[in-house]
């Protein structure tokens, strides 16, 4: 089948439209989106099975359309890792959350924090909460900044060699960040997985090797 983007129907399920051929990743994305996100339980239970196969998809993805940064070392990585959230911080910070390009930043931070949490060797779904999330007390922007410096200063630490617990710090703040994206998806109503697959697929299908993957095909 030939499709060039998924979108919601009136009833939250996935319409799709006829383009240009997916690359195979492009099109693991969109078995993923079947077994997936056309489920009728609610974006706040998030499954550990779902999660699973979104980290999978995201590591696959990562290696393929980012393998220039795939294959830096893991201070490198983290680094990068940072320094997107930090852009991110940006557009969240100055621009209303009803539009277009905050919830983009929102949804490429969290794709950020899955990269990471792949990169870490975390499993996102081993810590995943069974009970309904509730949004924190805290204001999501504040809590975002905590714990994105908590990030950067693990990272300034491996730069100096300082005796500071690097992989720990990354580890915590990568999980609660995680959890905070999380959060804050429910308090806005966004099926945080759905549109994270839906992101990987469009740039995957603007990506200059998808004409490479296609042809082998």
């Amino acid at each position: 089948m030939q499709l060039q983007r998924n979108e919601l129907d009136s009833e939250g399920n996935i319409s799709l439209f006829m383009s240009e051929q997916l690359t195979p990743i492009g099109k693991a994305n969109d078995h993923y989106l079947q077994m997936y996100c056309n489920e009728s339980y609610h974006h706040k239970s998030i499954s550990a099975e779902s999660l699973s196969a979104y980290q999978r998809l995201q590591m696959k993805h990562d290696e393929i359309y980012h393998h220039e940064i795939f294959v830096l070392g893991v201070s490198q990585r983290m680094n990068h890792v940072v320094l997107h959230l930090i852009k991110y911080l940006g557009v969240l910070f100055s621009l209303p959350v009803s539009s277009l390009e905050n919830r983009r930043a929102f949804i490429d931070s969290f794709i950020m924090i899955v990269s990471a949490s792949n990169l870490l060797g975390i499993s996102l779904a081993r810590n995943l909460s069974t009970e309904e999330v509730t949004s924190p007390d805290g204001i999501f922007i504040n809590e975002y900044i905590q714990l994105l410096a908590k990030l950067a200063k693990a990272c300034e630490a491996t730069d100096h060699q300082e005796d500071y617990p690097i992989r720990a710090t990354w580890n915590k703040n990568i999980q609660d960040f995680f959890s905070l994206l999380v959060r804050e998806a429910i308090s806005r109503d966004i099926s945080i997985l759905k549109e994270a697959s839906h992101r990987l697929t469009s740039v995957e299908m603007n990506h200059p090797i998808a004409t490479v993957l296609q042809g082998e095909e």
